[in-house]
C-alpha cells in the first residue's frame, strides 16, 4: 500500500497582504495585480472559497488531511494588533518591499466583515471531523527564520492561544515560504516548536538568509528530538496543469512496500474549483485499495 499524507497551508487573505521575501521586482508587480484582482471579486472571497472547496471535496471522499492555519485565521474577531502579546516582525525585508508596518492590514473585524482573515466559524464546523488534523502556519504568515528566537516564540505562542479559543491544540506546523531552518541558526524555529509540543513539521531543506538550498524529496518520516520531520515531496495547486497529477501519482506509487511517505502540500487560496483535487483523490484511493 502506498504511503501518503496531505498538508494544506491555509493562509487565505494573507496571500494578498504578505508578499514573499523572495519576490523579485517583477514578482511584486504580479502580486499587486493579483491583490487588485482579489478585491474585484470580494464575495465569495476567493481565498476563503478555496478552503471551502478543499473541505467539501475531502468530506465527499472522507479523505484525511492536515490543515495548517495561520493563527490569526483561528479567530472569529479581533480589534487589531496586539492579539496575544506577539512581537511585531523586525526583519527589514517587509518594509523594503511594502513600505508599511507589518499589521497595516489588521484594523479589526470579524468573520462576517472580513471572511478571509477570520475563519474561526469555519474551523469550529470542521474541528470534530475525525479525518482532519490541525496545525499552525505561523500567526500572520511571518518569515520565521529571519526573526529573533524571542519573536518566533511570541508568534507561535499567539497561534497556539488563538487555536485554543476554538478548542483546538495544534499538532503540526508548516512554515510560511517553507522558511523553517537557516544554516546560521538551524534549530531556532525547531526549538520553539518543541517548546509548544508541535510534533509534525513540514520540511524541504534549509536557507541561508534569503538564499534557498531546499529541494523536494520522497523519504521516510524521521523523528528528531521529539519532532516528526515530514519532507515535502511536491506541491499541487489548483492552478497547476493536469499533467502534474501524473508526476505525483508516479511518486506515490514509488512508496509502495517501502517505509517512505509521499508528502503533498498545497495552499488553500489556489483552489477555485475542485476538479484536480478530486481527480487526485480518486487515483490515490484506487492505489490504496
Amino acid at each position: 500500500m502506498a504511503n501518503f499524507k496531505l498538508f494544506i497551508d491555509a493562509e487565505a487573505d494573507f496571500y494578498y497582504n504578505i508578499p514573499s521575501p523572495h519576490f523579485s521586482k517583477i514578482d511584486m508587480v504580479k502580486w499587486k495585480l493579483n491583490k487588485l484582482r482579489g478585491k474585484a471579486y470580494r464575495y465569495p472571497n476567493p481565498s476563503r472559497k478555496g478552503i471551502e472547496n478543499i473541505i467539501k471535496i475531502l468530506n465527499k471522499y472522507k479523505f484525511p488531511a492536515t490543515f495548517c492555519f495561520c493563527g490569526h485565521l483561528y479567530l472569529k474577531e479581533c480589534s487589531g494588533w496586539q492579539h496575544f502579546d506577539e512581537i511585531k516582525p523586525q526583519a527589514n525585508w517587509y518594509k523594503n518591499k511594502i513600505g508599511k508596518d507589518w499589521y497595516y492590514w489588521d484594523k479589526g473585524g470579524n468573520f462576517k466583515t472580513k471572511p478571509g482573515l477570520y475563519m474561526g466559524d469555519l474551523i469550529e464546523d470542521i474541528s470534530s471531523n475525525e479525518n482532519f488534523e490541525f496545525g499552525l502556519h505561523s500567526f500572520t504568515h511571518e518569515a520565521l527564520t529571519l526573526e529573533s528566537k524571542e519573536t518566533v516564540d511570541s508568534i507561535i505562542n499567539a497561534g497556539m492561544k488563538a487555536a485554543k479559543e476554538r478548542g483546538i491544540i495544534p499538532t503540526s506546523f508548516g512554515a510560511p515560504f517553507e522558511m523553517i531552518s537557516d544554516t546560521r541558526d538551524p534549530n531556532k524555529v525547531f526549538d520553539v516548536l518543541r517548546k509548544y509540543k508541535l510534533k509534525n513539521v513540514q520540511f524541504s531543506g534549509q536557507d541561508t538568509n534569503l538564499t534557498i538550498h531546499r529541494k523536494f524529496d520522497i523519504t521516510k518520516i524521521k523523528k528528531e528530538n521529539n519532532l516528526n520531520i515530514h519532507w515535502i515531496s511536491n506541491y499541487l495547486e489548483g492552478t497547476d496543469p493536469n499533467k502534474k497529477i501524473k508526476t505525483i501519482i508516479k511518486g506515490i506509487k514509488s512508496t509502495t512496500k517501502t517505509d517512505k511517505t509521499y508528502i503533498l502540500a498545497t495552499h488553500d487560496f489556489t483552489w477555485k474549483n475542485t476538479k484536480k483535487l478530486e481527480l487526485l483523490i480518486k487515483k490515490i484511493q484506487s492505489l490504496q485499495r
